[in-house]
């Protein structure tokens, strides 16, 4: 996992796409610029494969600790995941963002791509039309979802919706 791609990990970076039309999937040639993987931007420079997101995430439900080496402290991974926006409908996207300090809550009333059978404390995060990442404190599930077409929403959302829910259903008490 980093922010901001080393140079020598370039060739395990896959190549980002945005597909225009059915026959169309052109390369995307911001994100393939290495000045562009080398920054680190915030909101776009995290690379990681789906396995070490969703270690990331199990540390994350574990309350901060893996393989039995603590990272962070319980207390700040239930600061981090609190839903401080609410119900309080983002005016970019025209729903409740639901957002803590990173990651997206789920919250009562949900988060697109978190499911909507998911457990409220669900927390994670989504790759601009690409990929979702997020941990089920309650169930102590973890779950990462990495493509590398950016597909945009709604679709991206509902997409991601549905896979959760599967996720979900997989795990709820029967």
């Amino acid at each position: 996992m980093f922010l901001g791609l080393l140079e020598t990990e370039d060739p395990r970076a896959a190549a980002m796409y945005t597909p225009k039309q059915a026959e169309q999937w052109p390369l995307d040639p911001m994100v393939a610029a290495p000045v562009f993987r080398r920054a680190g931007i915030p909101g776009a420079g995290g690379y990681a494969t789906a396995r070490a997101m969703a270690v990331f995430y199990q540390m994350m439900a574990q309350g901060g600790a893996w393989n039995g080496v603590r990272t962070v402290s319980p207390r700040m991974i239930d600061y981090v995941t609190r839903d401080f926006t609410g119900d309080l409908v983002d005016d970019y996207t025209g729903y409740p963002m639901h957002r803590g300090l990173g990651p997206f809550s789920r919250g009562q009333t949900g988060h697109p791509g978190l499911g909507a059978i998911g457990h409220p404390r669900t927390f994670g995060h989504s790759g601009v039309g690409t990929s979702y990442c997020w941990a089920d404190p309650e169930s102590g599930v973890s779950f990462a979802y990495i493509t590398n077409n950016r597909i945009p929403d709604p679709w991206h959302s509902k997409r991601l919706d549905l896979v959760a829910n599967f996720v979900h259903s997989a795990i709820l008490p029967r």
